[in-house]
């Protein structure tokens, strides 16, 4: 879930919880010339939808302007976050699943909305498939990131996948597709985490699937391995196109190169040889010097906290209304994302994460006044949020302890569980002659 501990995955969600009826949004941003749009997933459909644009009133919203590029409007964030509460509105009647992949929510002259759908393919690959193709449906989604890096199993394997379901991420996808061949084709495929297969969905290719990208982050002592990496690659004719230092892993292989989307192919090799200055050996000094102390993410999923959460669905009259743990973080994380104000951010990294109790150490304090609560057994929820510090952005479910549930025996000792206490007095009863 996105903002959420990696105990309130897909994986775990689908088997805690109504699953089928779980929305997630996956996704969601803002182009001031085309719209706001939308990422939603459920039960392993993606639909995705475009709203009109917001602009406020005389303000230039160009790339070029000082105004836009240094101030951050909180009403552009509040009409994005609007618009996502009708859509929570919508859900019950949202199409997914369909051949459509795409609606255009559109307001009516009464100040309602309705969605029109259609179908939209974003992913042109440059090369034929060269590889096999899966169905997404054939993949048990496990973790999604954000609309484009998602995780899943496939015949009992862990895989990544890479998915474009807008027009920026389809573009990576392609050249992912092209940058993989180019590498199998020169025979170095092994410097780089496999490409298994190119996923479809109905009819449409719509991503890339490989193996787990899982490794370590590079540093000083590595240099050698990863030089020489780049030069068996080089003398095969390929030029990497990236050799920052969230593109480089190590693993019990060896070195592996990421965002292989900009390796270039080159026949000509003192041409190669003059660009490989600049491309791979000054970019690598950069790497191995002041680069390395930078903070950087890798690419793959599972160096990331999750960028995805649930739409709660609103109660109603046929509906009755219940709650889990889950359930409570869920709608947690959904009014803090749709705050107004500080809350209504989206450079917020994960908010809330079950924590693990020590063995010995009870969930609730040995302070008498919390004895009664203690044998009761309540929930404690999240605490009052501070994502200030690294290590403690993360909120806390305390552990569920369990109420005790035994029958009263009268023979014990009066107790606060006891239903009453038998009084020391002598009741005095009045004889018949008196």
């Amino acid at each position: 879930m996105e903002y959420a501990s990696k105990d309130l995955t897909i994986h775990n969600l689908r088997r805690t919880t109504d699953f089928k009826n779980l929305t997630f949004r996956i996704g969601g941003y803002t182009e001031h010339d085309e719209g706001r749009f939308y990422h939603l997933w459920k039960n392993g459909e993606v639909l995705s939808i475009q709203a009109e644009p917001y602009r406020r009133p005389g303000i230039d919203y160009s790339e070029t302007s000082e105004c836009w590029s240094t101030r951050n409007f909180s009403s552009d964030k509040a009409a994005f976050y609007y618009l996502q509460e009708v859509l929570q509105t919508m859900l019950d009647n949202l199409q997914f699943g369909t051949e459509n992949n795409w609606a255009h929510l559109v307001r009516q002259k009464d100040n309602t909305y309705s969605l029109v759908y259609t179908r939209k393919e974003f992913v042109r690959l440059k090369c034929p498939v060269w590889t096999k193709k899966v169905n997404l449906d054939d993949i048990e989604v496990t973790r999604i990131v954000d609309c484009a890096l998602w995780e899943g199993i496939h015949e009992g394997m862990d895989v990544d996948l890479f998915i474009g379901v807008h027009a920026v991420w389809s573009k990576f996808v392609a050249a992912e597709s092209l940058g993989h061949k180019l590498m199998n084709e020169a025979g170095v495929s092994h410097y780089t985490f496999k490409l298994i297969a190119h996923v479809y969905k109905s009819g449409m290719v719509i991503g890339v699937m490989c193996e787990p990208i899982i490794g370590r982050r590079v540093c000083p002592t590595d240099r050698a391995a990863v030089f020489a990496a780049v030069a068996d690659i080089q003398r095969h004719g390929i030029l990497l196109g990236s050799l920052l230092p969230h593109d480089i892993l190590i693993t019990s292989e060896g070195v592996r190169f990421l965002n292989i989307s900009a390796a270039r192919f080159h026949k000509n090799h003192d041409q190669l040889a003059a660009e490989a200055e600049t491309s791979h050996w000054a970019e690598l000094a950069k790497t191995f010097g002041s680069g390395m102390t930078a903070p950087h993410t890798p690419l793959g999923s599972r160096a990331r906290d999750a960028l995805s959460y649930v739409i709660p669905r609103l109660p109603s009259p046929g509906r009755p209304v219940y709650t889990t743990p889950e359930l409570a973080v869920m709608r947690f994380v959904w009014s803090v994302m749709t705050s107004p104000g500080e809350y209504a951010r989206s450079d917020v990294l994960p908010l809330l994460k079950f924590r693990e109790q020590r063995k010995g150490k009870s969930a609730i304090t040995d302070d008498p006044k919390h004895r009664k609560r203690a044998l009761i057994g309540r929930k404690a929820l999240i605490a009052p949020l501070d994502c200030s510090e690294s290590e403690g952005r993360f909120e806390t479910l305390d552990q569920i302890v369990r109420a005790v549930d035994e029958p009263y025996n009268p023979k014990w000792r009066p107790s606060p569980r006891a239903p009453y206490e038998r009084t020391k007095k002598k009741l005095l009863l009045p004889r018949d002659d008196e």
